[in-house]
Parts: structure tokens; sequence; C-alpha cells
């Protein structure tokens, strides 16, 4: 397949495939909250969904680099999330709504972080610009946040379920829209040379450790973004509209970041990337603790920008640069259970008695985890003075 062909046909299949997280993200706790559930229970809730990860992601991630066909796997753990997605409106009760939720969760953990690396793999084999392939994906999320919100000024909340279940379809049609695999051969060729102790000696210690620390506590400094911002919004008496423009905000930050996320990458390198984002999530969520106006809040929501994509890609590139082809699957799978699984949930479930003591002012201890993780960032620097040389690293 030519690097054209391809491009359109990864683009379009990212063009589908957050459309459903587009719709969950902001809208799932609002829908949680209407069927009756406090808000301990929606942390739960929503903190199982991230706790899922901590297995899913990593063992399907590692059954792509087993079987070097992480197509398959992609399609397979796509389709059986969406099972669970179709049952949710049809579960009532806080227990049957955790199951049904964690069924989708575990299976959908490891589509995204499988096709961010099958992206950036293909990308480096075919000389493709991986920034702008990934913007389509940010476009269907805000394609996602802005649609479900428009409807839900006419739709109850109670049938935001509804969106969140039909979205999860387009999620699904996205992962047979992928090309095939360019880097598929070799990925399949050393598989089976992956050995098991080496492999936990290079995840988790060595310099890789340190790196992907940093970059999960930028994204984990999210959490309460993700739990509470829809309802914290609401109680400040704006419309599922505004709330659906306030995530479409962070997402065209999000787009116009990874339209240049080449050329930022290759004159300031990973390492100040991972530094920039987490120095802005530290102001990000400071200013979410103490802004309360529609549209002050609509220029902060730009720096998701920052927050999370300028970690995000770095952690991207680092994985492409740094870790061996046999073990990249599992290295995204990894970050994904402990970005999005352990820390993301053990936040979230914090962010529950924090929300519900200090409402907004709670954004101010995710402020204090992007610090961490800047801190962590800073002192990986300064033990690595090499890193810093390499800006296309």
């Amino acid at each position: 397949m030519t690097a054209n062909k391809f491009k359109v046909r990864f683009s379009a299949c990212y063009s589908l495939l957050m459309i459903g997280n587009g719709v969950q993200l902001p809208f799932l706790p609002l829908w949680l909250h209407a069927k009756g559930l406090p808000v301990g229970q929606i942390a739960s809730v929503v903190a199982g969904m991230m706790a899922v990860r901590i297995l899913g992601a990593p063992a399907f991630a590692l059954l792509a680099d087993r079987t070097g066909n992480r197509r398959v796997v992609i399609q397979f753990c796509a389709v059986l999330a969406l099972i669970g997605y179709m049952v949710l409106p049809f579960a009532d009760g806080f227990y049957e709504i955790l199951l049904v939720s964690l069924w989708g969760a575990f299976f959908f953990a490891p589509v995204n972080p499988l096709i961010e690396g099958f992206g950036v793999d293909a990308s480096a084999a075919l000389g493709l610009n991986f920034g702008q392939l990934r913007l389509w994906a940010s476009i269907s999320f805000l394609s996602g946040s802005l649609i479900a919100g428009a409807l839900l000024t006419k739709l109850s909340p109670l049938e935001t379920v509804w969106l969140i279940a039909d979205a999860q379809v387009f999620s699904v049609l996205a992962t047979f829209m992928l090309p095939q695999d360019p880097e598929r051969n070799i990925v399949k060729h050393h598989a089976s040379a992956l050995q098991f102790g080496a492999a936990l000696k290079f995840l988790f210690a060595s310099h890789f450790t340190l790196f992907l620390l940093a970059a999960s506590l930028a994204n984990s400094s999210h959490a309460m973004l993700y739990s509470f911002s829809s309802v914290y919004w609401t109680s400040l008496g704006f419309s599922t509209f505004m709330i659906g423009l306030l995530w479409a905000s962070g997402i065209v930050g999000e787009v116009i970041f990874f339209g240049f996320a080449h050329r930022i990458v290759q004159a300031i390198g990973v390492e100040r990337l991972l530094v920039i984002g987490l120095a802005g999530g530290v102001v990000r969520w400071v200013g979410m603790a103490f802004l309360t106006n529609e549209l002050l809040l609509l220029v902060l929501q730009l720096s998701h920008a920052i927050s999370f994509a300028c970690a995000h890609l770095a952690l991207m590139h680092f994985i492409r640069a740094n870790v061996p082809s046999n073990l990249r699957n599992t290295a995204q799978g990894i970050y994904a259970a402990l970005a999005g699984g352990l820390l993301l949930s053990s936040i979230t479930y914090m962010s529950g008695p924090i929300y519900e003591a200090y409402s907004g002012k709670g954004f101010l201890a995710m402020a204090l985890i992007s610090a961490l993780g800047l801190a962590i960032a800073v002192y990986y620097i300064r033990a690595n003075p090499k890193a810093m040389g390499g800006a296309g690293t």
C-alpha cells in the first residue's frame, strides 16, 4: 500500500474512532447523575472503567506483540466492547451499571493505545507526519461532544446513554477501516524473541520508567476534568450546549497542536515537550479552580493542547525512538494501564470526596499532580543530560 493510500485509510479510521469518547467523557457522568447515583457512586463507576485498563490494555497489547497482528486484536476488542455499550441502556441500579460499564471499558481499553502505536510506527515506516493523522481523532472527539451537547438541549439526560451506545458503533466501524500494518512482518518476526524477564527490566527498571511515570502523571491529572467538570459546570448554570462547547474548545486546541506537531517535536524534542505539557497542566488546573466565566473557561480549555497533547505525543515519540520493536505494543499497553488505568482511576476515585468537599477548588489537587510529574520530568532530564541533545528522539 502506498503512503498516500495508507494516510487516507488511517485518517478515515481516526475520523470515526473517537466519536464515542466525545460523547462518553463529557456526558456519562450526567447520565449517572440522572439515574440517581450519588457523587461517590459516580466516581466509583468512572474510576472503575479506568481501573480495568490496568488489565485490559497490557493483556491485549502483549497478545498483539506475541501474534504480530495488532489489527485483528484491535477489531476483536472493539466488537466485544460494543456489546457492553449496547447493554448499558438497559442496566439499572449501581451494581448493574457498574458491571456493564466495566465490560465495555475492559475490552475497549487496548483499542486506542494499539491504534496510536500502529500510527506512530507506520508513519515512521512510510515517511508520514503522525500528528496530521492524529488530529482526525481529535476532530472526531470534537464532533461527538458538539453533536451530543446540541442534542441534549432537546433530550432528557436519561437519554444520554443511547447517544453513548450509538456513538460506539462508529468506533467499531473505524477499526475495520484500518489499513494493513506496514510493520506487521517485522513485528511478527521479532515476536518469538520476546523474553519476559528482559521486557520487565526494560519497562520497569530503566530510563523509560521515569519518562513513562511523568507522562502518566500528566494524563492522570485530568481525572477531575473527566469525572466532574460537566457536573461542576452544570452547577454553575451552564447549558449542555455550553458544556459541549467547553469540551470542544479543548479539542480545537489539540487539533491545532497536532497540525504542527511534527515541526514542534523536531524543534524542541520530546523531553522539553513533556516538561511544557506538565507545566501547562499546573497553570490549567489552577485556572479551573478559580474561573467561572464561560468565555474565560473557553479560552482556558484551549490549553488541553498543552496539558494533554504535548505530554501524550512526547511519550508516543519516545516509545518509537527508544523501545525495541518487539516491545512497543506492550509499552503502549503499560502506558494505558498506568496512565489511563491505575493512576487515573485512583485519582478519579479520590476526586469524588475532593469535589464533594471543595467543588471547583478541587482542581488545585490536579495542579499538584502535574507539579509532581514536572519534578520527575526535570529529574529525568538532569539524570540523562544526553537526552536533551536529540530534538527528534
